[in-house]
């Protein structure tokens, strides 16, 4: 073998050599790149999933808000019908219709009189002294809690307010 024949053949292993190299190298490349490729095709994905979890969510939430809603309504009209009995003309007069409505309301014996029980339990949801007697502090708590003139006398004014508040809280 000659010399040119030793170089051909040591150029042709080194282009060779080379050769697979890059073959390598560019195998690794698009090795990496399928990766990549693979990759943001999973991130794409996982993308839509998260976006469809949120849309059901959503709906479930909406749906829930409904149901919700359309409960708190008919309880309200359960409500409103089970106090119809009680819903009171608003005319200032502080009778037996205005305390059985009271008493129903706050949830003392419905007798229609407005004794020491009834004028506790009223005393107490104004905020006065519950001493369940009737005075001067009564009527100025009720009337500062009904946010009508506070001068200490429960009178027509104060009374209409009251049997308004009254049929708010009954529901209508």
């Amino acid at each position: 073998m000659g010399l040119l024949d030793k170089i051909t053949g040591k150029e042709a292993k080194e282009k060779a050599e080379a050769e697979a190299k890059a073959a390598a190298e560019k195998a690794a490349a698009e090795k990496a790149e399928a990766a990549k490729a693979r990759q943001e095709a999973y991130e794409a994905k996982m993308a839509a999933v998260k976006e469809q979890q949120e849309i059901k969510v959503a709906e479930a939430k909406a749906t829930a808000e409904k149901a919700a809603e359309e409960a708190e309504k008919k309880v309200a009209e359960a409500k409103k019908a089970a106090n119809e009995a009680f819903k009171l003309v608003v005319d200032g007069k502080w009778g037996p219709k205005s305390i059985k409505a009271t008493q129903h309301l706050l949830g003392v014996a419905e007798d229609g009189i407005c004794g020491t029980e009834t004028i506790k339990a009223i005393q107490k949801k104004v905020g006065a002294d519950a001493d369940g007697v009737w005075g001067t502090q009564t009527s100025k708590a009720m009337q500062k809690f009904l946010g009508v003139t506070v001068d200490g006398v429960a009178g027509p004014e104060t009374f209409k307010a009251w049997q308004k508040w009254v049929n708010k809280e009954l529901g209508f």
